[in-house]
């Protein structure tokens, strides 16, 4: 004879399953992160001989802290010019910018500051087309072709200012999707670990790697490696344009400083990078190439060479007292609070004009020369040739044009440079491109050689190491000016068409945060069989037919396991909508974020019921078969946990508790109450027909009833409820199915179309944070 519950079998097979393999890939990923931590530091030890090797050949050679691997530009060389760039608040009609023109080059740090209500950030909004809250006018101009950053959304990286990170991975892991998720399909796994690499360096988050960013209620990493975190989930996509607003603020100036010194050392790869800054210290501005100065009304008052603006303010009559921070009484200058005694009617207001009949053609062709990594090579060759020589003379080796290792260890002796641990002298060796056992001096000196550069350039490296588009893009950025249509036929990962790209890897990102958030689900499952203690309690020697009490304590029993699922599942997505308006923008797409969450979370949903299904029947002295229970609970919680999911993405944080909670105790208790529907008609048996409530306790009811005797043993009082059930249940003809087919259909379409509303309501809701 056939199971008759073979399909509830298979359904905790799959659950047991899915629980098992979330389990494991978080204990997976726990032993991975020592294999990494080993490898950085073999990888810094290493980096850090070859250093050291290169000064003591060359003292006052420059070599670089840091040579990039992975961080190879999509495209280098992009200028962002704009002309009468300006914006009219929709809502008032009040013009908050306008007719600001004038070019960010590359290998150069743009800030734009100004005081408060300037424009700043509305002009860095404007540049990107995020300025949604406005009507834009001017143009843009990408390498003096007229286009947008919008249409090169895979070349642009934008910071917000708020530190909009994944609380619950590590700072490698956050950066490491990122990478994934925003370069080329394709692109190689060593390339991706190069490029987290690159991140953390640049960004000197070595030391906290593999330590969770944590939030307000669980402390993580400080406030100035958060920042850094924020900015690096941009570089790991390499964007050719990085564009940060306020980097800076909130931190104090010592970390301010470092930051900033950070994003300079990006400049030295081609990237142009343009930020919005309020009031930094001398020091931090010394870092700025470029100054844009924005005054009332959101109009120019200078833009050209930072060093250039004190001697500009000058030539208007203004004098800067001594010891005094420029950038501070450029501000001041701005607002009106110096006094211009040689022009007194220059007033604040004027500047702008000022301006303008001072300089219309800020830049000129002679400055936009872009080669990368200048000629410095043949000069710094010969000269390691020289001084190889000489030291491999007085080392003893001057007759040898090939050296074994044990010949490399005692020159490094003569160096007093340290022999690295094991692991680093192997990865040496492989970077200097040993073989057998041997080097040729022409490959040590252009290994030596190579140190000089921003990117590594070690001996043997592999054009594989890039995809076909990575390798093509790289080959357009070292022209003078590139050309922006040759990248925008590539297919890009972070396309939201890319759904079956992305969504593994959001599945991956999303059973990490699952594993981490232990403690939340151990008291959401507590708090749920806990309810089913109570709740069953109430219901012993009660679940009988001939009992009256019978259909008001199922309802009461599916009351608690769907208001606590459905408001279990209000952080799948309330406290991340931020996050998803940050990764939407970057081109993460919708649908994969949406149902790698949802996935994950499905688990939680199932176990629930198992759980209070089981507890509640114990306390309860439930008749009857388990199965039979546990449908009719699992269909509620399954409705339910719909509803919460499109709480979540459409109602505020603040107000989603309750709002859900509402609606499914209305729901359950007031629409799906048997009295109600013993009486119901017209519109009150409309809306108890809409109530998944009503379908699973009918159901669970009249199955019972079949089990236990029949309607034969129904209470007297009780008919008109199992006829209210039949009505509604059966009302569109479906005796044929049978109460549990019907009720399995409802409750999942009701479920399903929660979901869709709750797509819907994430995909369009805030259109401006995702542009």
């Amino acid at each position: 004879m056939a199971d008759p519950f073979l399909w509830e079998h298979c359904v905790l097979g799959f659950t047991l399953l899915g629980y098992a393999v979330l389990s494991i890939n978080a204990y997976i990923n726990r032993r991975k992160r020592l294999r990494l931590s080993e490898q950085s530091k073999t990888m810094s030890e290493c980096e850090k001989c070859s250093v050291e090797i290169a000064n003591s050949l060359l003292p006052d050679v420059k070599v670089p802290d840091y040579r990039f691997k992975g961080m190879h530009l999509k495209m280098s060389g992009i200028r962002i010019g704009f002309d009468h760039l300006g914006v009219k608040l929709k809502s008032t009609g009040r013009t908050i910018l306008e007719g600001v023109s004038g070019e960010f080059r590359p290998k150069r740090v743009a800030a734009i500051m100004g005081p408060s209500g300037a424009g700043k950030t509305t002009f860095l909004n404007a540049l990107c087309g995020r300025a949604t809250y406005g009507t834009t006018s001017g143009s843009i101009r990408i390498n003096g072709q007229s286009s947008s950053i919008a249409e090169i959304k895979q070349l642009r990286g934008f910071v917000p200012q708020d530190d909009i990170v994944h609380e619950h991975l590590t700072v490698r892991e956050q950066l490491y999707y990122s990478a994934r998720l925003r370069n080329a399909e394709g692109t190689p796994p060593a390339m991706i670990n190069n490029i987290v690499e690159d991140v953390l360096n640049v960004m000197q988050l070595l030391d906290v790697q593999h330590s969770l960013v944590g939030d307000v209620e669980k402390r993580g990493i400080s406030g100035g490696q958060r920042k850094r975190v924020n900015i690096g989930l941009e570089l790991a996509a390499r964007p050719t344009i990085l564009m940060l607003d306020e980097p800076t603020s909130g931190l104090d100036a010592s970390t301010a400083l470092e930051i900033i010194r950070s994003v300079k050392r990006l400049t030295a790869i081609g990237m142009t990078v343009v930020m919005v800054v309020h009031q930094p210290r001398y020091s931090l501005f010394t870092l700025f190439d470029d100054l844009l100065l924005l005054g009332l009304g959101g109009r120019t008052v200078y833009l050209g060479k930072s060093e250039g603006a004190l001697p500009y303010f000058g030539k208007l009559g203004f004098e800067m007292p001594l010891h005094e921070n420029p950038a501070d009484w450029f501000m001041d200058v701005i607002s009106g609070k110096v006094r211009n005694e040689k022009n007194p009617t220059l007033q604040p207001r004027k500047l702008a004009d000022a301006w303008a009949e001072f300089m219309t053609n800020l830049f000129d062709s002679g400055d936009l020369e872009l080669g990368p990594d200048a000629a410095e090579g043949p000069m710094d060759r010969f000269a390691f040739t020289k001084a190889l020589d000489a030291k491999l003379f007085s080392a003893g080796f001057g007759e040898n044009d090939v050296l074994s290792q044990e010949q490399f260890v005692d020159f490094l002796d003569f160096l007093k440079v340290k022999k690295p641990t094991p692991a680093a002298w192997e990865c040496l060796m492989e970077r200097m491109d040993f073989q057998d056992g041997f080097i040729t001096r022409p490959r040590l000196t252009s290994f030596l050689h190579a140190l000089t550069f921003s990117f590594s350039q070690d001996a043997g490296k592999s054009e594989g190491d890039f995809t076909s588009s990575e390798a093509s893009s790289i080959s357009i950025g070292s022209s003078k000016e590139s050309s922006v249509s040759g990248i925008l036929t590539s297919k890009k990962i972070g396309r939201r068409g890319r759904f079956l790209i992305q969504y593994p890897i959001l599945l991956h990102q999303n059973s990490i945060r699952w594993a981490r958030d232990w403690k939340h689900k151990l008291i959401s499952t507590g708090l749920i069989m806990f309810a089913a203690a109570v709740f069953g309690g109430q219901c012993r020697e009660k679940l009988i037919p001939e009992n009256i009490l019978c259909p008001l304590k199922i309802n009461i029993s599916h009351l608690p396991i769907g208001t606590l699922s459905g408001i279990a599942c209000l952080h799948i997505f309330g406290s991340d909508r931020p996050l998803f308006w940050r990764e939407s923008a970057s081109g993460v797409g919708v649908t994969a974020f949406y149902l790698a969450r949802v996935t994950v979370s499905l688990f939680d949903v199932l176990v629930w019921c198992y759980l209070y299904t089981i507890v509640w029947m114990i306390f309860a002295e439930a008749p009857c078969s388990y199965w039979m229970w546990l449908i009719a609970f699992r269909m509620t919680a399954v409705s339910a946990s719909g509803v919460g999911v499109f709480m979540s993405t459409l109602v505020p944080k603040q107000n989603s508790t309750l709002a859900t909670a509402v609606l499914l105790l209305v729901m359950g208790g007031a629409l799906s109450e048997p009295q109600v529907i013993a009486e119901a008609e017209g519109l009150s048996s409309a809306l108890a027909f809409l109530s998944p409530f009503t379908w699973s306790q009918g159901e669970n009811y009249l199955a019972l009833i079949e089990v236990s005797g029949g309607e034969e043993a129904v209470d007297f009082y009780a008919v008109m409820i199992v006829d209210g059930y039949k009505k509604i249940l059966l009302c569109l003809g479906g005796s044929d199915l049978g109460y549990l087919t019907l009720a399995y259909i409802f409750c999942g379409v009701f479920g399903f179309l929660a979901l869709i509303f709750g797509y819907i309501g994430l995909r369009f809701s805030h259109r401006g944070k995702q542009a």
